[in-house]
C-alpha cells in the first residue's frame, strides 16, 4: 500500500513539474523554497505536539470497546498477541495498547516474557507505546486520564524490557507534578503503580513520603496486584515504611485478595515479605493456603524456592494449614470458638464429568400381536 501511494504521489510530481528556468531564476526559487519549507516546519511543530495530546482518541469508542473486551478475556498471553496482530495497524489507540502490553507481561512467565519480546508484532507495540510515552513527557501538562494510560503503558514496558527505569524518569517526574497539582485524585491502583515504578530512581525528594501517606489512607481500596507491586517497591533500598507494610499485611488477611494473582506474583510476594523479616502467621497462613492450592501451576524451581521462604519465616508450608480440633480465642469481650477439619480421603470435591451420569438402559419394546397382524 505504501508502495502505491508513493508511486501515485510520484506521477502528480512529475505532472505538475514547470519547464526548466534559467540558472538564476532556479537558485532564487530554490532559496525561497527552503525558506518557505523552513517556516512550514516552525508553524508544524506546535501542531505536533497538540495532536499528540488527543492522539489516543482517534478510535470509535464501539471498537475501542471491542478490542478491550478481548484482552480482557484473553486467557493467555498468546492470545493477546494474536489480538494485537489484528488491530495495532488499522486500530491503533494508547486507550487498548498500553493495556495489550501490560496484559501480555502478566500473563507470561520469566522464560516466556523474553520469547515475547523478541516477537516482531510485541517489538513494534513496544517502539510505539515508547515513541507516544516520550512524547508525553514532552508536553508541559498532562491530561488527568492520560495520566492512568501513561503509568500503565510504563509499567509494560518496564515489565518487558523495552524501557529502563532511568529513561521513564522524566515522564515519571512529570507524572507526580501532575497528581500533587490534583491533590492525588486518580486512582489508587495509579499511586500503586507509581509507587513501583519509580521506587529504584530518586526522584523528588518527598515522592515516597506522599506517595506512601496516599496508600496507607486508602489501603481499604488496594487489591491483589496492588499489593504485589508495593511489596514488590519495598524490596529496594531506601523504601522502607513499617506503617504501610501493616497495612499491606492487613489486606493479605481478607478473602478474595488473591483474585488478578499468578502463581509467580504469589511467590514475589512471599519472598518480598520474607525480606522485609516479616512473620505474622495470621497474615502468612492466606497466603501459603493459596499457593498451596495453586501449587500446579508451579515450576519445580518456584516450589523449592517458595518451600525455603516459608520455612525461613518460621512458618513451614505444609503447616499453613490449622491444626483439626477447635480451638477457642477471646475477641475482646467475646469467646471466638474455631472449628477446623482434617480433609479425608474421597470428601474431596470431584469434577463433573462423564463418569457421574448413569447411562440410561435401551427401552423395552411390547409387540402386540394384535395389532401387529392387520
Amino acid at each position: 500500500m505504501a508502495g502505491l501511494v508513493a508511486a501515485y504521489d510520484s506521477e502528480e510530481e512529475e505532472e505538475a513539474t514547470p519547464a526548466p528556468a534559467a540558472p538564476e531564476e532556479q537558485h532564487k526559487v530554490s532559496v525561497d523554497g527552503q525558506s518557505a519549507a523552513a517556516s512550514g516546519a516552525k508553524k508544524a511543530e506546535p501542531k505536533k505536539k497538540a495532536a499528540a495530546a488527543v492522539k489516543h482518541t482517534s478510535l470509535h469508542k464501539t471498537r475501542l470497546r471491542d478490542i478491550q473486551i478481548e484482552i480482557r478475556r484473553a486467557k493467555s498471553a498468546t492470545s493477546v498477541v494474536r489480538t494485537v496482530r489484528t488491530n495495532l495497524q488499522p486500530n491503533w489507540d494508547v486507550r487498548w495498547t498500553a493495556d495489550a502490553l501490560y496484559q501480555i507481561a502478566k500473563r507470561s512467565t520469566a522464560r516466556t516474557r523474553k520469547e515475547w519480546g523478541a516477537d516482531v508484532t510485541v517489538k513494534k507495540l513496544g517502539a510505539r507505546l515508547s515513541t507516544w510515552a516520550d512524547e508525553q513527557a514532552a508536553l508541559e501538562k498532562l491530561e488527568q486520564d492520560t495520566v492512568d494510560l501513561l503509568l500503565v503503558a510504563l509499567d509494560g514496558l518496564r515489565r518487558m524490557a523495552f524501557q529502563e527505569p532511568e529513561a521513564q524518569k522524566p515522564a515519571l517526574e512529570k507524572i507526580v507534578k501532575m497528581l500533587v497539582a490534583t491533590s492525588w485524585s486518580n486512582p489508587i491502583k495509579s499511586v500503586a503503580r507509581l509507587f513501583w515504578l519509580g521506587s529504584p530512581l530518586k526522584l523528588q525528594d518527598d515522592f515516597l513520603l506522599l506517595s506512601s501517606a496516599q496508600l496507607r489512607g486508602r489501603a481499604q481500596d488496594l487489591d491483589g496486584p496492588d499489593v504485589a507491586l508495593l511489596v514488590n517497591a519495598m524490596r529496594q533500598d531506601g523504601v522502607r515504611d513499617q506503617s504501610l507494610l501493616d497495612k499491606i499485611l492487613g489486606r493479605l488477611r481478607h478473602e478474595g485478595i488473591f483474585a488478578g494473582l499468578s502463581a509467580t506474583d504469589l511467590i514475589e510476594i512471599a519472598e518480598g515479605l520474607k525480606e522485609r523479616g516479616v512473620q505474622d502467621q495470621s497474615a502468612l497462613r492466606p497466603l501459603g493456603q493459596e499457593i498451596l492450592r495453586r501449587r500446579g501451576e508451579l515450576t519445580p524451581d518456584e516450589s523449592h524456592r517458595v518451600h525455603a521462604v516459608f520455612q525461613a519465616m518460621g512458618l513451614p508450608l505444609p503447616e499453613v494449614w490449622m491444626k483439626p480440633g477447635s480451638s477457642v480465642k477471646r475477641d475482646g469481650a467475646q469467646i471466638a470458638t474455631t472449628q477446623a477439619f482434617a480433609p479425608e480421603e474421597g470428601h474431596e470435591k470431584k469434577r463433573r464429568g462423564n463418569n457421574e451420569i448413569s447411562r440410561v438402559s435401551p427401552p423395552t419394546v411390547t409387540r402386540d400381536r394384535k395389532m401387529c397382524s392387520y
